[in-house]
Formats: structure tokens, sequence, C-alpha cells
């Protein structure tokens, strides 16, 4: 039954997709031949459209703020980047991850639940990050000389996200070739397993957890006969592959695998992902029954809060947010939690204080700086608020809803090409297509040709006009 499950979530949306690649007329932008960074970027945007659509991207301002700090501590490692690196967790249960060419990378939901700490997420994302700089699939790309934009974006699909129905549905036998010749190649694997070993030492995380989790992924096999997870169909060989690992970090006489406690965020953002995405009913009771056990477990009492607030049940949140306080006072984490619990609970004189405060320790912290630029924005401080979500929108492209306050607060300075342009985003971001081309199409009727906006722009129209979107 769980089978069938995770082969529907992830067929079904493949399905849409690729029936939407079918009503897109040949590429006419001169897309195919020499694959250029700027070409690749343009892909991965083109790629990353589809992909939302269908499948759901985790929106939560805490988990998305974890995910890039992490990736982007690896990406420090490579040295100056043609483009930058965008990173997403996906709503979905299957074991996978992968990246898409011009920096795009997604890990799924179900590859973070088997993680034990973050040098593992470290290791998935560091191997993503080599295949995007060394340009695996973007090489690959230009060897198979796709004729159509729909049909390598449904290649892409196919091999990546790993639908089994995807090449056949498009593009049929004639062009399985195509498609095969996408798969990473052994080569491909080995240097990214080799030079994201080298990221992650450099990043000063533990190398032996690149082995660990993937072993995880290869015994999951054995647990659901015939359900091969995802990430081995699109990262073939890991059994080989661990074993070279194995004997790189034998090459660099490392110490033994490190035994110290997971980080103390990796488990609060373990937590809230499982409060935030799992069953809310069987965790709360899972919950309390663990606390009658250990009632000093701090990190349970703050996803019993989670779970109460998700629950409806505020008054049992407030309780347990005050609880889990009062058993670790100086946790950051938890008053950035309650921070944002008073804000939606109306109490902004208890939420600004305490944003404040965090700001004077954690003065780049992604999450408190956003729901401070909220608070200002309603106190109808535009300038202290639009300088806020400038420097989020700098700090972390990823962070979608930014694109929002931006559009709202650079319209209510008539600035109204940025104010269209970022209401743009956030609408196909919304997946509310009909309106994110009304925006882009008023982005460029205030935008001047020479603002570095406009391309942009004009790309976007471009990209909802292929796909047949037509505004209300």
């Amino acid at each position: 039954m769980l089978r069938s499950v995770l082969s529907h979530r992830l067929t079904v949306p493949l399905v849409l997709i690729l029936c939407c690649l079918l009503a897109m007329p040949p590429a006419a932008w001169g897309f195919f031949g020499s694959l250029t960074v700027e070409k690749e970027k343009d892909l991965g945007e083109e790629f990353c459209l589809l992909l939302q659509q269908y499948f759901p991207i985790v929106r939560d301002p805490y988990l998305n703020a974890y995910i890039n700090a992490v990736g982007q501590k690896l990406v420090q490692q490579l040295g100056p980047q043609p483009f930058q690196y965008h990173f997403f967790i996906l709503e979905d249960p299957s074991l996978n991850a992968f990246a898409v060419p011009g920096g795009y990378i997604f890990v799924n939901t179900g590859i973070i639940r088997m993680m034990d700490r973050e040098d593992e997420l470290a290791g998935v994302l560091a191997h993503e990050i080599t295949h995007v700089h060394q340009r695996h699939m973007a090489k690959r790309m230009e060897k198979a000389k796709f004729t159509t934009l729909s049909t390598l974006l449904g290649a892409l699909a196919a091999v990546l996200v790993g639908g089994t129905l995807a090449a056949p549905i498009l593009m049929g036998a004639a062009a399985g070739a195509e498609t095969a010749m996408l798969a990473y190649s052994r080569e491909d694997e080995k240097e990214a397993d080799t030079l994201g070993f080298k990221w992650l030492t450099m990043a000063q995380y533990d190398p032996h957890y690149m082995m660990t989790v993937f072993s995880k992924m290869n015994r999951q096999r054995w647990f659901e006969p015939g359900n091969i997870p995802v990430y081995l169909k699109t990262h073939p060989e890991l059994e080989s592959r661990i074993v070279d690992l194995a004997h790189l970090m034998e090459s660099h006489r490392l110490p033994p695998r490190s035994t110290a406690p997971p980080a103390p965020a990796f488990v609060y953002f373990k937590q809230r992902l499982e409060a935030l995405y799992g069953n809310p009913h069987r965790l709360k009771r899972e919950l309390l029954i663990r606390l009658s056990q250990e009632p000093d477990n701090i990190p349970w009492r703050y996803c019993l809060a989670l779970v109460y607030k998700r629950l409806g049940d505020r008054p049992a949140a407030a309780q347990a947010y005050q609880q889990a306080l009062a058993k670790d006072p100086n946790n950051d984490l938890i008053k950035r939690d309650l921070a944002i619990f008073y804000f939606e609970s109306n109490q902004t004189e208890e939420a600004y204080r305490l944003l404040q405060e965090l700001l004077r320790r954690h003065p780049r912290d992604e999450v408190s700086l956003y729901y401070l630029g909220l608070i200002l924005q309603d106190r109808r401080q535009p300038d202290e608020a639009l300088a806020i979500f400038e420097k989020l929108h700098a700090m972390n492209p990823g962070f979608i809803e930014v694109y929002y306050n931006l559009g709202t607060l650079y319209g209510q300075k008539r600035r109204l090409g940025l104010a269209h342009y970022y209401l743009g985003r956030h609408c196909r971001l919304a997946k509310d297509l009909p309106t994110a081309l009304f925006h882009f199409r008023k982005a460029l009727e205030n935008l001047s040709p020479g603002d570095r906006l406009y391309s942009e722009a004009s790309m976007e129209v471009a990209r909802l006009e292929r796909l047949k979107v037509r505004t209300r």
C-alpha cells in the first residue's frame, strides 16, 4: 500500500508536468547549441516554474533559512561562482534530492527525516552542489541535442525526479536514448562524491556522515522490497560509491567518526519539520507519552508547542513554549518561535521586544529579520521595513515570502516597476499564474529597458506565455 501511495504521488504530478510540456511550442529563442551560463540559469528557472506547480515546496521561513544556511556554508568553499545557489525543501516522503542546472537544489522531506545530524544533510547538499559546479547535467544536455525545450524539460523531470512514466509519455521510445544520455555517469558520481568530500571538510563537517546517509538509503531497499528509493535510481551505483568514499577517508587519515551529539540547531530543525509536516494527532500522542517519561526533554516540549499551535490549541501551545523556556531560559531558538507566536496572536509589543533582543545577538538571523520587517510594515514604517526586506532578499533570494512584502512596499513608494515585478514573482511562486503574468507585463510597462530587472521580467512573460497562461 505504501509503495502504491508513493508511486502515485510521484507519477501523477509528473504526468501533469509532462502534459503541460507537451502543449509548449518548440523553443524559438536559441536555447540549444552551446549551453552558456546564462542559458543554464534560464533553464533552471524554466524547470522550477514547472516543478513548483505540481510539487509542494516547503514555505516555512525557519526551515528554508536553515537549509539555505547549510547550503551557503558549503558554497562559500567553492570560490567565485557564475550564479547563485538556491536551496528548497520539497514536501514529499520519497527519498530523493536533486540539482537542476543554474544552481537550484531540492531535497525531499522524506530524505531529511532519515537523517540524524547536520553533517548528513551537508553531505547530500555537497554532492548535489558539485553536480552543478562541475556542470555535469549541462554537459550531458549539450551532447544529447534535444530539439525542443519541452522535450528537454520533460527528460530532466524523468531523470531527476525519477518518474518512470515521464519519458515514454513525453517522447516515446524513439527519444529514450536521448533521455538516457542525461543520466549521471559513474565518473560524474565519483567526482561529485570526491569534490563534495572536499567541500565538506573545508566547511568543517565530518565527511564520515556523507557515507552514513548514503548507507541508510542503500539499506532502505531491503525494508521495502521492490520499491527502490528514488535516489538510487537517479544516483546509481551507490554501493560502489560507498566503498570509494571509505577508501577516500582512509587515504586522508581522518580521525574516527564524531560521536558527539547532533548540533541543537539540527535537532530543532528536525522537530519543526516533523511538527509542521507530520501527522499532528499521532505526533501529539507520541510526544505526551515521551514527555511523561522524560519531562526535561526540551526539543520534544518545543515540538509539542508547534503541534498544539498547528491543531489550533493556542493556550496549550503558549504553555508548552513557556515550559520549554523555563527549562532553558537562554534558548534563542525557542525565544524566536515564541516571538512568532506572539506576532501571530497580535501581541506585537512582546514580539517586537523579543525580536530586538534576538537580533542584538544574531544580527543576520533571517527569520527574526523577516518578522521584525512584518511588524514595522504593520506599524506603517515603510522605509525601515523595506530596508530589512531588501537586506533579506540579498542574503537569501530563495526566501519566497519576501517577494510579496517587497512588492507591496515598493507599491506604497510608487516605484511601480519594482512593485509589479516582485508581486509577479510572489504570484508565480503562489501558483497564481494569470495574476503573475499580469504583474510581469505591468512591470515591463514601468521599467526602463536598461533596468536590471527588465530582461528578467521579459523572460518571465515569455515563460508564462509558452505555458498558454491568460490573464484574468
